[in-house]
Formats: C-alpha cells, sequence, structure tokens
C-alpha cells in the first residue's frame, strides 16, 4: 500500500523458498506484476501457485456454550468466534480457492469471461466456505453476463445459508454485494427494491459496523432516492474512521451537488474533491468526476484539464478518456474529439482484444460513433459501432447509438436486423434485454407501425412469462457443495471485494441532454460510460400502453 513494490517483492520471494505450498506469496507477488501492468506474470505465478499448494480446511464452529453469558457481558464481534466451540475441520475439495478466485478476478479484467466464470465455480467446489468466490461469480453473473437478477440472488442465498448451517459468522460483502444488486435492478423508484436494499445493508452493518463499501453504497443509494442528509451520515460515518477514503469522498461530493440548486454550496463540493485527490492522488474516477462537476458550473478548461490528469495518473482508465472525448464534442471541435478518443483506444486496449482493443475499449468506440453521427458521417459512425459491438457483443449503448441512427435515416432494415441480432445474445427477462425491447417496440412506433410495435410487445410478453433456470441449483453441484460453507474474514481477497465495489459502475455522475434528438433520449455517462437511454416519460408511456393492450 506503500509503493515499495521491490521491498515486498523480495519478501514474497523469500516466503516460497520457507514454504512453496502457502498460497499467499503467490498471491501477493501476482498483486505486484498486476501493479506493474504484467498481466501474463500474474496469471503465471497463480496458476504455479494453484499447483504447488497443499490441500486446505476450514474449521468448524459449534452451538455457543454459554449464550446466557454472552448476552450478559455484551461481548464484541471479535470476541464470538472465540466462544464458539471447534467441532471439527473440513479440508479442501481441490486446489487452493483463493487462488482460483484471484485467477479468476484476473481473467474477467482481461475480458474472458467464461475462464473467470469457470474458475470462480472451482473455487467453490474447493472450498464452499468461500465468500469471495460466490460474491464474484454473483457480481459477473448479473453485471457482465447480465444474467436476470435470480442468478445473482442464488449465489448470496446459497451463501448465505450454507454459512448459517456451520455457525460462521456472517459476511458483511456478501449482504452489501447482494443489497447492491437489489437496488440497480429495482431502480430508486422502486419502493420495494430500496426496501430491501435497506435491509440488506443493515445486516452487512451488523456484520461489520466499519465496512465501508456498505455505507458508501448505502450513503448513494439514499442520495438517489433524494434523502440527502440520510445519506450524509453514512459517508460521514465511514469518514470517521476510513478519512482517506478517496471513493466515499468522491460520492459524498457527487451527492452534495445533487441537492436542490438553492441548496447547493458549491465551495463545499469542490472542497469534497481536492480532498477525495488529496486522499488518493491516483484516483481516475476522482478526476473523471470532479472535471464533470467543474464542466456543470462552466470552467471548460479546468475540466479538460483534470481529465488529462486523470488520463496522465490511469492511462488505461476507459471511463476518463470516455469523458474527455465527450467534453471535446460538446465544446471543442471533431477533430480534437475524434483525437482524444483515438488516444484512449490506443491507451486501453489489450493484447488479445484483437482490432478493436477488447471490452475496455467499447465504451469509447460507441462514443465515436455517436460523435461521426452527429457530424453527420454516418459510413464512420457504422464503423465506430461495429467496433464496439466487436470490442463487447452485448453492449447495449452501440446497439441503441446504431439502431436510433440508422431508424433516423430511414434504415428500418437495418435496424431491426441489429435488434433481432443482438437480443438473442441476452437471456431472457434480463434488464438489458427488456431495455432492447422496449427501444425496439419504440422504433417501431416512431415509424408508424403499430401492427409491428405491437408484435414486439407480444414477443417480449412471451418470453418474460417463459420460465427460466438461471440458478445456481444446489442439487446440481457435487455433495460436497452443500455440507459446510464458511467465510474466513481475515483473507486477503476480502479486501479485493472491497475495490470490486469501489470500483463498479454503479453511481451515475453525470447527465449530458442532447436536446436535438426527436426521441428526446439522453446521453448520460454512468462512471464514464456514455449510453443511449430511453427517457422515464417514454418508458411510461411504453408500460401503460402495454397494460392497454393486455
Amino acid at each position: 500500500s506503500h509503493g515499495r513494490l521491490e521491498e515486498a517483492q523480495e519478501y514474497y520471494t523469500k516466503a516460497i523458498e520457507l514454504d512453496p505450498t502457502d498460497g499467499r506469496a503467490y498471491l501477493g507477488l501476482s498483486r505486484i506484476a498486476q501493479r506493474r501492468g504484467d498481466l501474463e506474470y500474474a496469471r503465471k505465478l497463480l496458476k504455479e501457485g494453484i499447483a504447488k499448494c497443499t490441500v486446505g480446511f476450514v474449521e468448524v464452529k459449534g452451538p455457543r456454550r454459554n449464550e446466557s453469558l454472552k448476552k450478559k457481558n455484551s461481548m464484541s464481534d471479535d470476541e464470538d468466534d472465540d466462544d464458539l466451540p471447534t467441532l471439527g475441520t473440513i479440508p479442501d475439495n481441490g486446489p487452493n480457492p483463493f487462488l482460483l478466485q484471484a485467477l479468476g478476478t484476473l481473467e474477467q479484467r482481461s475480458g474472458n469471461l467464461s475462464g473467470a466464470e469457470e474458475l470462480y465455480l472451482a473455487a467453490v467446489r474447493s472450498r464452499p466456505s468461500h465468500a469471495a468466490a460466490w460474491v464474484s461469480l454473483g457480481q459477473l453473473r448479473t453485471k457482465e453476463l447480465r444474467q436476470g437478477v435470480n442468478a445473482g440472488r442464488a449465489c448470496y442465498q446459497s451463501a448465505e445459508r450454507e454459512l448459517r448451517r456451520i455457525g460462521a459468522k456472517p459476511n458483511a460483502f456478501i449482504y452489501t454485494a447482494w443489497a447492491s444488486m437489489e437496488y440497480k435492478k429495482g431502480g430508486d423508484s422502486d419502493s420495494k427494491a430500496v426496501r430491501r436494499a435497506r435491509e440488506l445493508y443493515q445486516l452487512a452493518l451488523e456484520a461489520d459496523p466499519r465496512c465501508s463499501a456498505a455505507y458508501l453504497q448505502l450513503g448513494v443509494m439514499e442520495s438517489d432516492c433524494g434523502n440527502y442528509d440520510r445519506a450524509k451520515e453514512c459517508f460521514e460515518k465511514v469518514l470517521k474512521f476510513d478519512q482517506r477514503n478517496s471513493r466515499v469522498l468522491q460520492a459524498y461530493a457527487i451527492m452534495e451537488s445533487r441537492r436542490p440548486r438553492e441548496d447547493v454550496d458549491s465551495r463545499r463540493v469542490l472542497d469534497l474533491f481536492e480532498r477525495a485527490l488529496k486522499a488518493n492522488p491516483r484516483d481516475a474516477g476522482v478526476y473523471q468526476a470532479y472535471a464533470l462537476y467543474v464542466a456543470e458550473l462552466g470552467d471548460i478548461d479546468s475540466a479538460r484539464n483534470l481529465l488529462k490528469r486523470g488520463t496522465e495518473v490511469d492511462k488505461r482508465h476507459a471511463p476518463v478518456w470516455q469523458a474527455w472525448g465527450v467534453l471535446e464534442t460538446r465544446y471543442s471541435t471533431a477533430k480534437n474529439a475524434r483525437d482524444v478518443f483515438q488516444q484512449g483506444i490506443w491507451a486501453c486496449a489489450s493484447s488479445c482484444g484483437g482490432q478493436s482493443g477488447g471490452r475496455r475499449c467499447a465504451r469509447l468506440w460507441q462514443a465515436w460513433g455517436v460523435l461521426e453521427a452527429q457530424e453527420g458521417d454516418h459510413a464512420a459512425a457504422r464503423r465506430c459501432f461495429s467496433r464496439a459491438l466487436d470490442a463487447d457483443p452485448r453492449n447495449v449503448a452501440a446497439v441503441t447509438a446504431w439502431t436510433l441512427m440508422e431508424a433516423d435515416l430511414g434504415n428500418y432494415a437495418d435496424a431491426r436486423s441489429i435488434f433481432e441480432r443482438t437480443l438473442k445474445l441476452f437471456p431472457p427477462q434480463s434488464d438489458d434485454k427488456l431495455s432492447l425491447w422496449r427501444a425496439y417496440e419504440v422504433m417501431e412506433e416512431r415509424a408508424g407501425n403499430t401492427s409491428a410495435a405491437q408484435q414486439i410487445f407480444q414477443r417480449s410478453m412471451r418470453e418474460a412469462m417463459t420460465p427460466r433456470d438461471d440458478e445456481v441449483n444446489p442439487n446440481n453441484i457435487p455433495p460436497t457443495m452443500n455440507e459446510l460453507l464458511i467465510s474466513d474474514p481475515q483473507s486477503p481477497v476480502n479486501g479485493d471485494l472491497l475495490s470490486i465495489k469501489e470500483k463498479s459502475n454503479e453511481v451515475e455522475v453525470s447527465r449530458w441532454n442532447t436536446g436535438s434528438n426527436n426521441l428526446d433520449a439522453e446521453v448520460w455517462i454512468n462512471n464514464g460510460s456514455i449510453e443511449g437511454k430511453l427517457p422515464q416519460k417514454m418508458m411510461k408511456k411504453l408500460r401503460n400502453d402495454g397494460a392497454n393492450r393486455r
């Protein structure tokens, strides 16, 4: 954490010499390699550790002997585990689960989603007690593979159930990830989803009263719901014991900027952003959010400088490049915007990403396509959108923008082909697929094809009513999966979960309206991801029309 990589590498190497079967040293060396940008060497180290490490085990705890004494003395959480009797141990069923999960995270970063899923499953098969693998699997399936909410619930419920079964402490990160998913799938307009998310965040904080991730995401949710004072309480609680948490300070600043205009204290917002940068000068996400707020205040030059600094501290941070390109699109020339997008693609491209650069570059190609469409160069726009979908075939933003352009040009056959081709890639009932069905229906309605719009609506409804099986069925997992599950709160991998929460794309930091669009749609930035999004009033109209037709 202090940047003394050479010294850390020396100690980890000596640890392997002393005990080649200890997985912690391989994990540490892999992290150092990742800090240096050498992902291939990091992957090699993890595979070496998986091959050499001995089989581990977990302790099984029994019921408390002196429950009444605990209540009487109000024992702390740290004392709870000591008071639980150990009934025995359960050996792992395979390789080191921590290394498997870490390798899965590395493969996920590289865009190898199927490989990542296999590794997460191998981790929970090896040790059903591994909470980090359950969380990673749930997030991969709901966020990256765009499976429905039940796929995530199955992972989190399995982890919760098995933790209880062996008397292990609840894991705060499981509840935090679960709550985030419930809220994200429901949105701030779904009171039931918000209420369920609050319950889960509370469980997370009961499991770990100092869980920064739970306070952070709860604060963001309350801010989205307009409960600014509640959000402030969450952020302030974290800052009492974690004053240098740049992500909390960033979210705090964004929350303060969203208050009603007459209540916004610009000096307060700017001070929070400055504190975030001071806490972590290399956090490109802070530069991005800070720049977007400064742009709202009208200081475009300062916003440009902040975004440029963000790309300098983290050259592979695609959202910063994207935000900078959008800024140039709006306030400068198309040539400058093109230069920024091109530099960003070169910087963010992965070695295995092909000509399109990999999934990280998809958002840059999509934004570049929007620029070319606005400039009237539709052939160039098509090339950019095609590259975006080559980099990420499920990029809803690229599909939305491309079909909207083709429909505006009267090329409805091409737009329909794009919709039909992409819809096949999504699992039934996923949020992304539902949004594509709605956009498809809206396009036909705009074209005056009422009959076609009704057929699309009926197709989406038939699919929504079809039973689906995207859950992790415990009966399909080896018997050892159901026997025991325990979490290791001291695991270094649990630290990775916090970074995953802090870096997840769940906070909409700015909104860029495009008044020229006939659909009155928006181009919005969600942690730097530019996406075409149908406005709420259009969504309500679709739902109402659909209800009337039924």
